[in-house]
């Protein structure tokens, strides 16, 4: 995670970033109870908070934002945490020394996503202009990897944001019951697990994290062990797991049944009826009794069978 995407999960989470730090190289399995065992062995931290945790790119370790109860200095955090010959160790970043280097945008997002990256190569966006303008050689010290992180840098840049318009954070799912204040029953929250994962415009590993990030408790162990299981793991996986686990207990191919005789209602509206016909799919989808490519067929196969006889919608797309 670079230094801006750091300070910038920060500000997300709405944590004092004079008092935060980030754990880095932690197992994906450890528990919140582990985390908090090893945070107290270390006393300037006080009472900690665990706001958050993400994923790296190799999807086996994991981030941890933490929330200390007061200020942190340099000088006082270790740089690393861990109990002996049992867990860790685990490497501290301190965020209110990234905030200095990485204030909050005023100007050009992406300069400062870019001065940053430079940072961290240990190059100056002096040698940059340089090799855009022709004047370093190719034995210079700016090294290929530079510039492909670079062009990497804006291809991330150009995609959609988190905090876009384009983008709307799923809801919180834990598979508790009864049901915790402010999260959201098992069929609400596939429901729109479902619809925004076929909407969202990113990549797998984002649509991933952003599952993730949405499951508290049983539901969230429940899709950290299967990223162990299978790294490889889609988003559409997470949600079949968590079905099999919280959804139905009918198979695919009674499901597919069921579809297969769901009419239109005597006043029901088309889209009424077409809604309720995507609920089924889905549903079968994630048992297995259809293919992902075949649901738009099935769909329009169905909706053009079950619809009723008078309507006009129906029989122009008949």
């Amino acid at each position: 995670m670079d230094l801006v995407k750091t300070v910038e999960w920060g500000r997300k989470e709405n944590v004092n970033l004079l008092r935060a730090i980030v754990l880095s190289n932690v197992p994906l399995c450890t528990s919140d109870d582990t985390i908090g065992k090893v945070l107290n062995t270390v006393k300037v931290f006080g009472r900690t908070k665990i706001c958050s945790r993400r994923g790296d790119v190799t999807g086996r370790l994991l981030f941890i934002l933490v929330e200390a109860s007061a200020d942190l200095e340099p000088d006082v955090i270790p740089p690393k945490i861990g109990i002996e010959n049992e867990v860790g160790p685990w490497s501290v970043h301190l965020v209110r020394s990234l905030v200095a280097q990485n204030p909050a945008p005023e100007g050009d997002p992406f300069q400062l996503k870019l001065q940053a990256l430079l940072q961290q190569e240990g190059k100056s966006m002096d040698e940059v202009r340089a090799l855009i303008m022709g004047k370093q050689s190719p034995t210079s010290d700016l090294s290929v990897d530079l510039v492909d992180a670079i062009e990497k840098l804006v291809d991330r840049c150009n995609q959609v944001p988190n905090d876009s318009p384009g983008y709307r954070k799923l809801r919180l799912f834990s598979g508790l019951k009864p049901v915790p204040p402010g999260e959201e029953e098992y069929e609400i929250w596939m429901e729109q697990a479902a619809q925004m994962i076929s909407e969202w415009q990113c990549p797998e590993a984002a649509k991933k994290q952003r599952v993730v990030e949405s499951l508290r408790g049983p539901a969230a162990d429940m899709v950290r062990f299967l990223k162990v299981r299978n790294p490889s793991a889609t988003a559409d996986e997470y949600l079949a797991a968590l079905e099999t686990a919280y959804g139905t207990t009918e198979s695919g191919f009674d499901l597919m049944a069921t579809f297969r005789h769901t009419y239109q209602e005597s006043g029901e509206k088309l889209s009424v009826f077409l809604y309720r016909l995507d609920k089924l799919l889905h549903k079968a989808l994630l048992k297995g009794g259809i293919d992902a490519v075949g649901i738009n067929r099935a769909r329009m196969e169905q909706l053009i069978k079950g619809a009723l006889t008078n309507d006009m919608v129906a029989l122009q797309l008949e």
